[in-house]
């Protein structure tokens, strides 16, 4: 058995840091990093080729094969090119490419398409993409595909793919709401302390955040904001800051270890999540951090967020894009201690609603080992089995 991953990430890049003792840069890297590892140890040859890394070929210490390349100046060509010389018997493809997808199939490769990502119409020719990309993941030889949790798996049923073969997947639990107890309100009243951990991009709604910090401060709320992550915008959302009279206020945390986010998160007194419509969320892992934390979550209407953050009980949910209404919100929130402490209290239901059964590597392994007996369990944890809580079933 020959397995190749394709995805986005820098796999090499990871293991080497671990190698080293370093820290996750993101939630359950250490777990895929092992568990691709692993495979290694029990398999012919596993590849991993990342397609927005620094262009690398190497042996890697765990010994899986670790390539790099950069796909939007290699070009697709390029990157089949490179799947081919791996010679997979299995292709693992963690991101939405249809022309690779095409061509493994062409080849008769046994794939196994594994995203995290939604699949909202958000351009003219996005409707054709998706109608394209759904007909060949309804070809017989795509037995299943997985996306994360269980709204990014609707939205691969809205475009057409079969309900029967998406597998909603979900990441092993590290931490737990039980694990830190409720918190009373903020932990200054004179220093109000908003956090975004994440890609800094206006997609991400980080320069909402920006825009709705300089609103609180005109209106005399105390606020400030610190922003972890990095990100394409990183340095023209500073400028924005600083344009708009509030760089003092904002602190650019920069890429944070992941053992530090839940910590970073609970030091806070709200977590804002703003992503805009056209940013194709999953559901990020930054909601699970913050209802682990048990920091009240202000979140945008994104509709990956659906039935996942509900309004007054889970989370306060504003019209993404809209500054004016995140700012409305922070201070909904400030005023009402009652409000503050229902959110805090309620992380914990609000956490244990979103988790799926079947996790990352549970999904591959029974795929790879297609047993009667996995074939019939990922089917029975399939969207179309009846065993999910859709949106339209839960409580707004």
């Amino acid at each position: 058995m020959r397995i190749t991953f394709v995805q986005f990430g820098d796999y090499a890049e990871a293991v080497h840091r671990f190698a080293k003792g370093g820290a996750e840069t993101y939630y359950a890297q250490r777990y895929s990093v092992e568990f691709v590892g692993d495979l290694a140890t029990k398999v012919e040859d596993v590849t991993v080729i990342c397609v927005d890394a620094e262009p690398c070929d190497e042996r890697l210490p765990n010994g899986v094969r670790g390539v790099g390349l950069r796909l939007k100046s290699a070009g697709m060509p390029a990157l089949i090119r490179q799947v081919a010389a791996t010679d997979p018997t299995h292709l693992i493809l963690c991101t939405p490419l249809r022309s690779l997808l095409a061509w493994a199939l062409r080849r008769r490769i046994r794939t196994l398409p594994v995203f995290a990502d939604s699949f909202a119409p958000r351009g003219l020719l996005d409707p054709l993409r998706h109608r394209r990309l759904a007909a060949a993941l309804n070809r017989r030889a795509v037995e299943f595909v997985g996306n994360h949790n269980v709204n990014a798996s609707l939205s691969l049923r809205s475009i057409g793919v079969r309900p029967e073969k998406i597998v909603p997947w979900d990441w092993p639990c590290h931490v737990h709401p039980n694990d830190l107890p409720e918190k009373a309100g903020p932990g200054d009243p004179n220093r109000l302390r908003l956090i975004s951990v994440g890609l800094v991009t206006e997609a991400k709604g980080v320069g909402d955040c920006i825009a709705a910090l300089q609103l609180l401060r005109a209106r005399g709320v105390p606020a400030e904001l610190t922003i972890a992550g990095t990100g394409a915008d990183l340095e023209a959302l500073k400028a924005r800051s600083y344009a708009l009279g509030v760089g003092n206020a904002v602190t650019f945390a920069g890429r944070v270890p992941h053992d530090r986010v839940v910590p970073l998160m609970r030091e806070h007194d709200a977590v804002v999540v703003a992503s805009r419509h056209e940013y194709p969320e999953g559901l990020p892992m930054t909601i699970y951090e913050a209802y682990c934390s048990r920091t009240p979550l202000i979140t945008s209407d994104h509709p990956m967020f659906r039935g996942k953050v509900n309004d007054g009980e889970s989370a306060l949910v504003f019209d993404a894009g809209d500054a004016a209404a995140l700012a409305g919100k922070v201070q909904e929130l400030m005023a009402s201690p009652h409000l503050y402490q229902t959110l805090s209290r309620n992380g914990e239901a609000a956490w244990e609603r979103i988790q799926c059964p079947v996790k990352w590597g549970d999904l591959i392994a029974r795929w790879l080992s297609d047993s009667p007996e996995d074939r019939a369990w990922l089917s029975a944890h399939a969207l179309g089995s009846g065993k999910y809580l859709v949106p339209s079933q839960m409580r707004r």
